[in-house]
């Protein structure tokens, strides 16, 4: 249960023995910061509830991922599953004015308790998960006090905070607290080899950075990767001189890693105009996948980098002099 959760071992325990003995209460904060897993937990726990295929109360399985209802919330589609958000907050709003605030207001959690006391749609259980709660006014707090004093049948409202403080004590008191640990530096290094099949020193070096947070991880890489967004089109470019792609050459092999890093994002640039044009495109892929390979066999990553840039500068727009290994 819970095994797309990384680490969490404590926060998943308390969920699943809760699941497995029956014994459910109605309302939780997830507690914890942002990355560490508690927004996907939430969506499990829902699944695992709604699940058509494994029973819950016979089967520590958890969601077969298979049924109707697993696809459905998998896909944000399930209507006994609701999210409680700024997005939602600005979709209800009836003026403009009332768009784009940055408290959640009384008028969403009215919202919420309207749709609480409607009957589930197609679950077995209703699920409400508001994100983030410390952005709740005091207004909308002492509102959803209603609610977590009378809560309906089946139904579970979860609150998803950083810190404890932002949460008014008797809203605290009224429901069960999960907290959320940061990972550690090797399971944020592990999951961004294994989900975006990074190198062990690249995921390592931003995991270093990441604090415990995949979200902040998964930020740091995507930054990373925009760096040589427009790698490209400038390679591509007529107007850059010799001179200048060597230039750019030094400032992307500023390591190993970050010169695989630029040639795997040129290769799946290359791969786009391949698909249009495979007899033009077809050498550049083929000399992209040679640099990639000298690069991981300890190659200079100035030298493969000049002779790699100046390649598809001159196969695109004429032939320029390369230079030795």
């Amino acid at each position: 249960m819970f095994e797309k959760i990384i680490a969490q071992d404590r926060a998943k325990k308390i969920l699943s023995e809760q699941i497995k003995n029956n014994k459910i209460p109605h309302a939780y904060i997830f507690m914890g910061e942002e990355g560490t897993g508690k927004m996907l937990t939430a969506i499990e726990f829902a699944k695992t509830l709604n699940c058509m295929i494994n029973d819950y109360t016979k089967t520590d399985a958890g969601p077969c991922n298979h049924c109707l209802s697993c696809e459905h919330i998998d896909k944000g589609t399930f209507p006994d599953l609701h999210i409680i958000n700024f997005e939602k907050q600005d979709e209800i709003a009836e003026k403009e004015s009332e768009k784009g605030k940055t408290k959640l207001g009384i008028r969403l959690i009215r919202y919420m308790q309207d749709k609480v006391y409607i009957k589930a749609t197609d679950g077995k259980w209703k699920f409400f998960i508001i994100e983030p709660a410390e952005k709740m006014t005091i207004e909308a707090f002492n509102c959803l006090l209603k609610t977590l004093e009378e809560p309906p049948d089946n139904t579970i409202i979860i609150l998803i905070a950083k810190h404890k403080e932002t949460i008014p004590v008797t809203i605290v008191s009224r429901v069960q607290t999960v907290f959320f640990q940061p990972l550690r530096t090797e399971e944020v290094s592990k999951y961004l080899q294994e989900k975006h099949f990074l190198s062990q020193d690249k995921a390592d070096n931003i995991a270093e950075m990441a604090d415990g947070s995949i979200e902040k991880a998964e930020t740091l890489m995507l930054n990373t990767q925009n760096e040589y967004s427009t790698l490209w089109s400038e390679l591509t470019s007529k107007k850059l001189a010799v001179a200048d792609i060597l230039i750019k050459s030094k400032s992307v092999a500023k390591d190993r890693d970050s010169a695989i890093e630029a040639v795997t994002i040129l290769t799946e640039s290359a791969t786009k105009f391949f698909r249009q044009n495979p007899g033009k495109y077809a050498n550049i892929i083929e000399q992209l996948s040679e640099s990639k390979k000298y690069l991981e066999r300890n190659a200079n990553p100035t030298n493969v980098l000049d002779n790699l840039f100046l390649y598809i500068n001159s196969k695109i727009n004429g032939d320029i002099k390369l230079c030795q290994w």
